[in-house]
């Protein structure tokens, strides 16, 4: 992330700090008192030392200046003279131009002006963003989180403040409420039809992912596919989610096919391409060797080098002609009394190895008529099937049918890749 550079953060507090005038002649001398009846009420013990502090910030005399601040923090008893001492102490911390100084000025403005009840909105939305953003910066994450979350609260207008808050709160140890910050502010930005940067998505999905919490990891990838559905997102999103939630048979296989229909198994490594490939090779001989094939092909596969590439088309090659051949039979026999869930989803698998989608679905379709289908897996191979064919309002209502077991979060990301295609 991005933060302002220290001089940046001087001069946006300068501005901040002029406008509450702790140069200002008030404090020089009784007559010329502000008329405001709001404004901090000074006895003369600190009003001496702070028209010394004022003077000399006005011939930029730092040491000058703190030397009389001393004196004038020793003698403040009220919670307005303290205030108006520490806004003294900002501004000369602003003239030093030392980090730590302004940090420290800060904290004490802030403290100051909350006990004297002086800070308006507008100051805590200031002071609090860069306190904030001072201890992050200085890898306390904890006052960050704290001061970012006041700056917040008093409706801080800073687009990084969200951020800045998720961060520091995964850094705390809480990546659960870290994801759900930056969520909500995406959340918040799309319903009110603002960009979100690309960044915030990617910052909370890895959040997520090293927090090992799926279901938040799926939530904002989903968004982050919606907002920004290019390949590498996409690949990501799929691949660290198939890690993160441990896929394995035929769900972690249906993974692998919507990685392929997306278009983002070249981006990934060749193991991919050969754990698709030994998932279906013994009973669909054809898909099996057109993934491969497609691994070769992107060059992520050699069958000089890959043993399983090499056999696995060695034995697959010589059954796709009597498997192709024996598809009018199966689908005669998937429409027959003895068909069963398993026997006909075969059938529908058998099809879209060969690519005929069309057919496939209508298989798939049939499958989910019979006692004990597996709603989850046959509506989602439905969709599958219907999106490849070109019926992508069908393809959205059978993934809209998934709505429990481990195809409840692939059939989320296969509905955003219909409506947002991955692109280069």
């Amino acid at each position: 992330m991005n933060f302002s550079s220290r001089y940046a953060l001087v001069a946006a507090l300068g501005v901040a700090v002029a406008a509450m005038g702790p140069g200002a002649p008030a404090f020089a001398a009784k007559k010329k008192e502000d008329a405001s009846a709001n404004a901090p009420k000074l006895g003369d013990a600190v009003r001496k030392p702070l028209a010394l502090a004022d003077a000399a910030i006005k011939q930029k005399d730092v040491a000058g200046a703190e030397a009389a601040l001393a004196s004038a923090r020793s003698v403040a008893q009220t919670p307005d003279e303290k205030y108006v001492v520490a806004q003294f102490g900002l501004n000369v911390a602003q003239l030093s131009g030392d980090q730590a100084k302004l940090a420290a000025a800060l904290d004490e403005t802030i403290a100051t002006g909350e006990a004297a009840q002086r800070l308006s909105q507008v100051d805590r939305q200031k002071f609090y963003w860069y306190q904030g953003q001072f201890a992050y910066q200085a890898k306390n994450y904890a006052k960050a989180e704290a001061a970012t979350s006041a700056a917040i609260a008093a409706g801080s207008p800073e687009q990084e403040a969200y951020a800045i808050l998720a961060d520091a709160q995964s850094r705390n140890g809480k990546p659960a409420l870290a994801v759900a910050t930056l969520q909500k502010v995406i959340d918040m930005k799309a319903a009110a039809g603002q960009p979100v940067p690309s960044e915030w998505y990617g910052r909370g999905a890895d959040i997520a992912s090293r927090g090992k919490l799926p279901n938040e990891f799926l939530k904002i990838t989903t968004s982050w596919l919606s907002a920004y559905p290019v390949k590498q997102n996409w690949h990501d999103s799929l691949f660290i989610y198939r890690q993160m939630a441990a896929l394995s048979g035929d769900p972690d296989l249906d993974l692998l096919r919507l990685a392929r229909v997306a278009g983002v198994l070249p981006l990934s490594a060749g193991s991919n391409y050969t754990d698709y490939a030994l998932a279906v090779y013994l009973r669909f001989p054809a898909e099996g060797v057109d993934v491969l094939n497609e691994g070769v092909a992107a060059g992520k596969l050699n069958p000089a080098t890959s043993q399983n590439t090499r056999e696995i088309l060695a034995l697959s090659k010589p059954k796709i002609a009597a498997d192709k051949a024996s598809i009018p039979g199966a689908v005669t026999a998937a429409n027959g009394s003895k068909a069963t869930y398993k026997s006909v989803l075969t059938t529908g698998d058998l099809i879209y190895g060969f690519k005929d989608f069309a057919k496939a679905a209508e298989m798939y379709k049939l499958a989910l008529t019979k006692p004990g289908a597996d709603l989850g897996q046959g509506n989602f191979r439905l969709g599958l099937a219907l999106a490849q064919a070109g019926n992508k309002e069908g393809a959205k209502a059978a993934f809209n049918a998934v709505t429990t077991g481990p195809y409840v979060a692939l059939a989320s990301y296969a509905k955003v890749w219909v409506e947002h295609p991955a692109t280069s």
